[in-house]
């Protein structure tokens, strides 16, 4: 584990600058729409920690790597581009603007110019929520490896820490501590709003404990090769294996199903992460990992029959009726009014509810569409679509480089694809990138596959050459 000290040392205060601004939007990026001040907070702190990376002393710390200015510059794009004033005749010719033409008719402003985007202080607030996730991003791929790890350290620290706030929600029910207004109750929700949102924050906490075990084991076998055995050399790893179990525990009474459904991958991948794989078969680690996962399963299905709050959680899985495929169905039709240009980013709400059929019409509003995937084609149209298989690919690009470059501590690489895979497999049912918090997250994982800046590995070389020498 870091040390607060290094730290805070001089030569790595853009570090510290990186890890208090996590900390914030793991803390703050957590309202959702129903709790948007905290996300204005968030938005603002934003530009001051632009301006403390900026005006930190030492070199300008900007990443090296082309592929994350290339990433934030596709992900800016298209809600920019929402924002640009049209004339009458090109807006008034896009697909599903029958009903805006009519209303501004009624004012005599249908002959305005006016943007893509049917909603444009939607999609400048939509613009103004990438600032958190980017620059997170672009730190993290300004930091060396070594600093980077420390990333990893905080978002294992957060999960751990909402999960002991999670404790105290479930023990003290209505009268829990919340930091939101509007949140759920009796269920574990830490430092997020929503179930689904802490159920993400807990799962990607398990891979950075993994993560932070395998940094540990490395550094310990570093160590002992010195030695002439490392027989004597302490694992250290106890407390890790007794805080994942605390987070584990906190995901499932999280009630949040799709996060139940992903502890076992989960699990598997931390098992990859902390335990070397080498050669075409499965060693004998990953045999006794796969072993132990089948035994909490096991033990889960136990306690589920033993056990009222975890009964609970089943019940969650039983529910006869699931509103989500009528929610598709209609965001798959009001994706067709406005294809292939979109709607514009942010602007689900009062798109949807314009096209949503009456038998379906009830006191509820649906505030997404609990599908990123067909969010994204609904308010960003081709555009977005092509926009996000250029970021796909660019990712992936950037994952190959990372495994094949990164050798010895590939167990970050490993940490921050499985982030990247939790998230992608969450956003077919829900709306993770939608929350600040896990926005970030994933925007660190991306941080960490990008290539470290060269002064932190010729500076290492040259510091460990002095030490030899000076031996």
């Amino acid at each position: 584990m870091a040390r607060l000290p290094a730290i805070l040392a001089p030569g790595h205060r853009h570090a510290a600058i990186a890890v208090a601004f996590l900390i914030l939007a793991i803390v703050l990026g957590g309202g959702g729409t129903p709790n948007p001040q905290t996300e204005v907070l968030l938005e603002t702190l934003t530009g001051l920690a632009a301006l403390a990376w900026l005006w930190s002393p030492g070199r300008l710390h900007l990443p090296p790597d082309r592929m994350l200015w290339l990433l934030a510059s596709l992900l800016a794009l298209v809600p920019a581009l929402q924002l640009i004033p049209l004339p009458p005749s090109l807006w008034q010719a896009l697909p599903g603007r029958e009903a805006q033409i009519a209303a501004l008719e009624l004012a005599d402003a249908a002959d305005s110019w006016r943007p893509l985007s049917v909603s444009p202080a939607r999609t400048l607030a939509s613009l103004l929520s990438l600032g958190p996730p980017l620059l997170l991003m672009l730190m993290t791929g300004a930091l060396s490896t070594r600093e980077r790890q420390w990333l990893i350290v905080t978002v294992a620290g957060m999960a751990i820490l909402s999960s002991l706030l999670g404790a105290m929600q479930i023990s003290t029910g209505q009268a829990a501590p919340q930091l939101y207004e509007k949140s759920a109750h009796f269920v574990v929700t830490g430092f997020q709003a929503n179930r689904n949102s802490t159920a993400d924050l807990l799962l990607i906490g398990l891979l950075a404990l993994a993560a932070v075990a395998a940094g540990r084991k490395a550094r310990q076998e570093q160590e002992a090769a010195g030695r002439a055995s490392s027989a004597g050399a302490p694992s250290g790893n106890a407390w890790l294996g007794g805080a994942a179990l605390l987070v584990l525990v906190a995901c499932v009474l999280t009630a949040s199903r799709t996060g139940i459904a992903l502890i076992v991958p989960v699990l598997i991948a931390c098992s990859f992460i902390f335990i070397p794989y080498r050669g075409s078969a499965l060693n004998r680690g990953h045999l006794a990992a796969a072993g132990g996962i089948l035994a909490l399963v096991l033990g889960a299905i136990f306690l589920f029959n033993h056990n009222s709050a975890l009964q609970k959680v089943a019940a969650r899985f039983g529910l006869p009726e699931d509103a989500r495929p009528g929610l598709w169905a209609d965001t798959w039709y009001a994706i067709g009014q406005y294809w292939p240009f979109g709607s514009g980013m942010g602007t689900f709400v009062p798109t949807f509810v314009a096209l949503e059929p009456l038998e379906a019409v009830d006191p509820s509003i649906p505030n997404r569409a609990h599908n990123d995937y067909f969010e994204l084609m609904l308010e960003a149209g081709a555009l977005g679509v092509a926009m996000f298989l250029a970021c796909v690919a660019v990712v992936l690009f950037m994952a190959w480089r990372s495994w094949k470059g990164n050798a010895g501590e590939r167990w970050q690489t490993l940490f921050g694809i499985a982030t990247l895979a939790v998230v992608a497999a969450h956003s077919t049912i829900d709306y993770p990138l939608r929350s600040m918090t896990v926005a970030s997250l994933a925007a660190v994982a991306v941080g960490l596959l990008a290539r470290p800046p060269v002064r932190a590995r010729s500076g290492q070389s040259r510091v460990a050459g002095q030490a030899a020498h000076s031996s």
